[in-house]
C-alpha cells in the first residue's frame, strides 16, 4: 500500500502564483511545437539531393558489430545541441558529467556502444542489483520460494509439498497462519490472541548482541504476530540493526515471512527503476521500457502476475529489445504473462478434446470454458498490423482458434511454464486475413505469428509507435514510412530502424528539440538521474510513480501508456510533479538523497540564492530555463536560510513507502536539506516546464 504523508497546511499565494506560472509556460511550448510539427514538412526535407546529408547508418545483424556510424554535422541542429539531444532521447536524461563523457568519446561513438550493450560494462548496476537475489531465480524457483496464496492453499490441502530450507519452511508456515486466522474470522471464529508481551518473550538486547546467523534461526521461528510484536517494540535504530550482517536472500527471507508476493512485487518494480536510474546500456533499458508498454502486461491481473512479469521482463523481453521484431512477437506469445494477461491461457478450441469431454480438471473456477478472443484481438490491433489494417471480426474469431492450446503448465500447481496442450487446440483449416492454414497444431501460430511480423501494416504500425517515443508527437509521415521501409528490408531489425531514424534530418530538426513532454516515468528517473541520487531503496519511487498516475505494470488495458503530451499535461500533473520534485530537492524521498553541496562544489554555502540557482540550473538542466521561470523561482527564495526552510517545510510531501526488506519505519534516515535555498532552487528547476520535457 501507498504511504504518502501530504502536508495539509494551504499552500500560500506566491505558491499557487508560481504554479499558474509554470503551467502557462508549459503549455505555450507544447502548443509552439505541436504547430511546428504538424505544419507542412519542409520540401528540401523530403528529397536526398538537397543540402548537406547525414550518412546513412550501415546496420548488422544483432550481436554483431554495428559498422561505421558517423553523425557528422547536421543542417538542423548546432554541435552544441546534438549531445543533449541524444542523451534525453536515447537514455532516461544525463546524469552528472555524462555529457563531458560523451563529449568525449564523441557522439557517434557512444551512440554506436549502445546499440551494441553488451559491449557495455555494467558492472556498478549489477553490485546494486545483488541485494534482490529472487530477481535471478527461475520462474519455477521464484514462485516455489515465495508462494502466493494458491500455492499456499494447494499445500495446506495436500497438493504441493513442504520445502525443505529452515527459511522457506518459516515462509510456509507463517504464510499458512495468516490464511488459517483469515478463515476463521470468515467463519466467525475466535482466531486466538496471545497477550504475553514482547518482553516476556525475547531479550531484545541480548538478541541483537547475537550472531547474524542466530538472530536469522530466532526470526525463522516466529509467528506473524511475534514479527509484529517484536518490530513494534524496538527503537528506530534497534530495528536497523536486526538485520545487521544479514545475506541478502535472509533479508528476502524476512520480508517474505509477512508477504511473499508482496516481496515479489516490490522486487520487481525496484530493480526495474534501478536499472533505468543507473545502468550504462541506457539505450537498452528505454527500449526495453518501450517494449514493455508496446506489449503491456498487468501487475493485477492475478495472483501469479508479478511471478510472470518478473520473468517476462528479464528473459523476454531485455534481452530482445534491439533485436528482431518477429523474435519478440514470438516470445510474448509465449510467455506466461502474456498468456495470463490476455486469458489465452483459458482458451479451449469448440470442437477440441478437452470441450468434449468437459472443462477440464484445470478450468478456472466460475468461469464457462470456451474460446477466448482477447490475445487474439490484441495481438492484431495493438502488437502489430493495428486497427486499420483491414481485419475483420471473423478474422480474430480464426485467430483465436488457432491460439488454442497455448496455455500455461498448471500440473502440480507449478503454473511456471508455457505449453502447448494439443487437448485444447481447435483442429482443422483456418483462415486468417487470407492466409490459409492447415491444420499443424502448435506451428499454426507460428505460422501467423510471422505472417504479422513480417506485415507491411506492422512495419508501419511499429515505426509510427518508435517515432512518437523518439522524435515527436506528431512524426512525419515521409520519416515513418523510411523507417517502415527499413523495418521491412532488415526483416524487422530493430536497430536498423533506429539508425534509419536518428540518420534522418526530421530526427535533428529544431522542431522537435526539447519538445517532448516527459510521462512521469521519465520525469522520475531523469530527475534523480539529473540529481546524482544516492538510491538505497526504489520502494517510494515507485509510490511517487502510482501518485503521478503511471504506477509501474499498473495499466489495466493492453493499450499500455501514451507517450504523447496530451495525456500528462494538465494542471493536476504539474501540481503533482511539483510537490515530487520539492521533495525530492528536500531528501523526502525514503531511500533516495542527493547531496547539493557536492553539486555545487567548494565554496557553495557561501553564494546567494541566483548564484546557487545558476549553477543548479547549468547542471540540472544543461540549458537556460525561460528568463520568466528563473525569475519566479529566485523570487520563492528569500536568502534567509530559517525562512526558506520554513517554506520547505510548508510545501513539502513526503514519499514514506516502506521498503519490505528492511524492518525500518518508512519515514526513518530521512534527513533534511543541508542547504534550504539550493532545495527550493533544486526543487523548482526540477519541477519546472523546462526540465519536464526532452
Amino acid at each position: 500500500m501507498i504511504n504518502v504523508t501530504t502536508n495539509t497546511k494551504v499552500f500560500p499565494r506566491w505558491f499557487r502564483a508560481l504554479t499558474a506560472s509554470f503551467l502557462v509556460a508549459q503549455l505555450a511550448v507544447t502548443g509552439l511545437a505541436t504547430a511546428q510539427q504538424m505544419a507542412p514538412p519542409d520540401k528540401s526535407m523530403q528529397r536526398d539531393d538537397m543540402g548537406p546529408q547525414l550518412p546513412a547508418i550501415r546496420m548488422a545483424p544483432p550481436q554483431q558489430p554495428t559498422g561505421q556510424l558517423d553523425l557528422g554535422k547536421t543542417p538542423l541542429m548546432n554541435d552544441e545541441k546534438v549531445i543533449l539531444h541524444l542523451l534525453n532521447r536515447f537514455t532516461y536524461g544525463p546524469r552528472p558529467g555524462e555529457v563531458e563523457r560523451v563529449q568525449s568519446m564523441g557522439a557517434a561513438n557512444w551512440l554506436r556502444q549502445q546499440l551494441q550493450p553488451e559491449t557495455i560494462d555494467d558492472s556498478a548496476l549489477d553490485r546494486r542489483l545483488a541485494s534482490f537475489p529472487a530477481m535471478q531465480l527461475k520462474l519455477e524457483d521464484l514462485m516455489r520460494r515465495y508462494p502466493d496464496e494458491q500455492t499456499i492453499r494447494q499445500t495446506m490441502n495436500g497438493r504441493g509439498n513442504m520445502p525443505g530450507g529452515m527459511a522457506e519452511k518459516a515462509i510456509y508456515n507463517d504464510q499458512m497462519e495468516r490464511y488459517r486466522v483469515r478463515q476463521e474470522k470468515k467463519t466467525g471464529k475466535d482466531a486466538g490472541d496471545d497477550a504475553m508481551s514482547s518482553a516476556d518473550k525475547w531479550d531484545t538486547d541480548k538478541l541483537l548482541a547475537d550472531t547474524p546467523q542466530n538472530r536469522f534461526a530466532f526470526l525463522c521461528k516466529l509467528s506473524i504476530e511475534d514479527l509484529r510484536q517484536l518490530r513494534q517494540g524496538m527503537t528506530d535504530q534497534q530495528r536497523q540493526h536486526l538485520m545487521d550482517g544479514f545475506t541478502p536472500q535472509q533479508r528476502e527471507a524476512v520480508a517474505a515471512f509477512a508477504a511473499p508476493r508482496q516481496l515479489v512485487i516490490s522486487e520487481v518494480t525496484q530493480t526495474k527503476l534501478l536499472r533505468d536510474i543507473y545502468s550504462e546500456r541506457q539505450l537498452q533499458e528505454v527500449m526495453t521500457d518501450f517494449w514493455l508498454n508496446h506489449f503491456s502486461v498487468y501487475m493485477a491481473k492475478s495472483e501469479q502476475a508479478p511471478y510472470y512479469i518478473a520473468d517476462y521482463e528479464k528473459n523476454v523481453i531485455r534481452p530482445r529489445a534491439l533485436g528482431y521484431f518477429e523474435d519478440l512477437l514470438v516470445a510474448t506469445a509465449e510467455s506466461p504473462a502474456m498468456l495470463n494477461y490476455l486469458d489465452n491461457a483459458e482458451s479451449i478450441g469448440p470442437h477440441s478434446e478437452e470441450a468434449k469431454n468437459g472443462a477440464g480438471p484445470n478450468a478456472p473456477k466460475n468461469k464457462a470454458a470456451g474460446l477466448n478472443e482477447n490475445y487474439a484481438r490484441e495481438v492484431m490491433e495493438l502488437h502489430t498490423v493495428g486497427v486499420n489494417s483491414g481485419y475483420s471480426q471473423r478474422d480474430v474469431t480464426e485467430l483465436a482458434k488457432v491460439f488454442t492450446g497455448w496455455t500455461i503448465d498448471g500440473n502440480n500447481g507449478k503454473g511456471a511454464r508455457a505449453v502447448f496442450n494439443a487437448d485444447k487446440h481447435e483442429g482443422g483449416e483456418k483462415h486468417v486475413m487470407d492466409l490459409r492454414i492447415k491444420a499443424n497444431g502448435e506451428k499454426e501460430g507460428m505460422q501467423v505469428l510471422h505472417m504479422l511480423a513480417t506485415n507491411p501494416h506492422t512495419a508501419h504500425f511499429v515505426s509510427q509507435k518508435l517515432a512518437v517515443r523518439f522524435v515527436s508527437d506528431n512524426p512525419s509521415p515521409a520519416l515513418v514510412e523510411r523507417m517502415a521501409e527499413t523495418f521491412l528490408r532488415s526483416n524487422g531489425n530493430i536497430r536498423a530502424v533506429l539508425a534509419t531514424m536518428v540518420s534522418s534530418r526530421e530526427f535533428w530538426s529544431d522542431a522537435n528539440y526539447h519538445s517532448k513532454v516527459k510521462t512521469p516515468q521519465d520525469y522520475v528517473v531523469s530527475a534523480v538521474r539529473a540529481g546524482g541520487a544516492d538510491v538505497a531503496s526504489a520502494s517510494a519511487l515507485a509510490a511517487a510513480l502510482t501518485q503521478l498516475g503511471m504506477p509501474l505494470y499498473g495499466m489495466q488495458t493492453p493499450n499500455g501508456y501514451s507517450m504523447k503530451a496530451d495525456a500528462w499535461n494538465n494542471t493536476a500533473s504539474l501540481v503533482a510533479r511539483l510537490n515530487f520534485s520539492l521533495a525530492l530537492a528536500s531528501n523526502r524521498v525514503n531511500g533516495v538523497q542527493i547531496d547539493w553541496d557536492a553539486m555545487l562544489g567548494t565554496g557553495g554555502s557561501s553564494l546567494t540564492p541566483a548564484q546557487k540557482e545558476s549553477v543548479l540550473e547549468a547542471k540540472l538542466l544543461h540549458i537556460p530555463v525561460a528568463p520568466r521561470t528563473r525569475d519566479t523561482i529566485l523570487k520563492a527564495i528569500t536568502g534567509n536560510s530559517q525562512q526558506d526552510a520554513a517554506t520547505l517545510r510548508q510545501l513539502i510531501t513526503k514519499y514514506q513507502q516502506r521498503d519490505p526488506l528492511t524492518f525500518v519505519s518508512a519515514d526513518s534516515g530521512t534527513a533534511a536539506p543541508l542547504d534550504p535555498q539550493a532545495a527550493l532552487a533544486a526543487g523548482f528547476l526540477i519541477g519546472s516546464p523546462d526540465f519536464q520535457r526532452r
